[in-house]
């Protein structure tokens, strides 16, 4: 029998699970309003309050990888404990070592963990992750004897992976199960675009299943084999509700928050990529994994535990990211099938624009190799701005406030940083 200790706290001591901008961003709401209240984040990870998106860039600084400074504990008077934790209960978040804190209110900021799909031989040494820094740390260790990889996904984390593997020396491929790259946000058009300017660069696989990883080789469903000394698992992430079911909370696709970031449980908050949130264009509930909705999540569920009551207005699907030196920007809904859309096109310069209408209104925009004006764009979009009279210009290089009705710019209409 594990003889637990119990670290006594202050009831209205908070506790966070979770070390990610979700974490920091619910630190700094609580720390605007209340000095004094104790703040203790628990965390499995050595390296704490790094940019997740920057594991891929081997050169840049550590004030760059790290988005705040060292002091940033002492400043705000936050303890830090290392440790998994497995479960909370009656005010008490319970670690797999045996130890334990008392809080008075909890936030769950637990992020999201990689999906491992079905394949033969996925548990082999030479296969990993892509999604910490310790998952980067374990790649360039590898690399060293290693001339080939396998990227398996041709998504956000993907992309990243195979221009960190790139970097290292590697000779990559990337094989993708469905017909086009980022398949989830981008059109035929871009995404045609998008996949002759990865060709550049690195061998891409489309429409072919990874049947088996056997020694240093990924067998496909059409017989080919490709080489790979190293292999990274890269067909997307899923909530982090393992403590969370454990606990007894609601879980739907994620942690399921009110407005207010509550969970199930009283005093219990969550934020970020564990939970299910409002979609304002979908008007629906759904896992929005992405680092502006994760801070504004943690910011609100900071306000709400020091009972400074806040209300989350929801957000929707945001991607910005650089592909081999080519930027893209997808906004909303981006791939719908709506036949309501203005587009700017030159393909053989690699630039694409699409902004999609419903009701004269922007639901959803992909911006392939220029992404001048996404910013507003992105605020049209937030504040549901009606284009009629000027949709065709939104495609336009001269694009601006210019076209945009005036009681729209001083009422609303705030350029939106991605």
């Amino acid at each position: 029998m594990v003889k637990i200790k119990i670290m006594k706290n202050k009831n209205n001591a908070i506790v966070i699970v979770g070390s990610s901008v979700a974490a920091v961003s619910a630190i700094e709401a609580v720390r605007s309003v209340n000095e004094d209240v104790s703040i203790t984040v628990v965390t499995k990870e050595k390296n704490i309050f790094y940019s997740r998106p920057l594991i891929s860039y081997l050169n840049i600084t550590r004030k760059q990888f790290y988005y705040r400074d060292t002091d940033f504990f002492v400043k705000n008077k936050v303890r830090v404990m290392h440790g998994e934790v497995s479960e909370f209960k009656n005010g008490c978040v319970y670690l797999k070592k045996g130890k334990s804190i008392s809080y008075g209110k909890l936030i769950l900021a637990t992020g999201g963990v990689p999906i491992n799909p079905v394949i033969k031989g996925i548990d082999s040494r030479n296969v990993f992750s892509f999604t910490t820094y310790d998952d980067a740390l374990k790649i360039k260790q590898n690399a060293s004897g290693s001339k080939t990889a396998a990227v398996i996904g041709a998504g956000m984390i993907g992309i990243k992976a195979a221009e960190y593997l790139k970097d290292l020396g590697v000779s990559v491929s990337m094989i993708e199960l469905l017909d086009k790259p980022f398949a989830s946000v981008l059109d035929r058009n871009s995404g045609d675009i998008v996949a002759r300017h990865i060709q550049k660069n690195i061998k891409l696989y489309l429409g072919r299943k990874v049947t088996e990883i056997t020694g240093n080789v990924c067998v496909l469903d059409s017989g080919e084999k490709i080489s790979s000394d190293i292999t990274v698992i890269a067909v997307g992430v899923v909530p982090n509700t393992t403590v969370a079911e454990k606990s007894g909370l609601k879980i739907g696709k994620g942690i399921i928050v009110n407005s207010f970031m509550e969970t199930s449980e009283k005093n219990v908050y969550a934020a970020g990529d564990c939970v299910e949130s409002e979609d304002v264009l979908l008007c629906c509930k759904r896992v929005l994994p992405i680092w502006p909705v994760a801070r504004e999540q943690g910011r609100i569920a900071g306000l709400n535990a020091v009972g400074v009551r806040t209300v989350y207005e929801g957000s929707f699907q945001m991607n910005s990211i650089d592909v081999f030196g080519l930027p893209i920007i997808t906004l909303g809904i981006s791939n719908s099938d709506s036949p309501d859309f203005v587009v700017s096109s030159d393909i053989r310069a690699g630039k694409y624009k699409k902004i999609i209408v419903k009701d004269e209104r922007i639901i959803g925009a992909i911006f392939v190799g220029d992404i001048n004006r996404s910013g507003i764009i992105t605020g049209l979009i937030k504040d549901r701005i009606k284009v009629t009279g000027f949709r065709e210009e939104l495609v336009k290089d001269s694009f601006g406030y210019i076209y945009v009705p005036r009681i729209s710019v001083s009422e609303k209409a705030v350029p939106v940083e991605i």
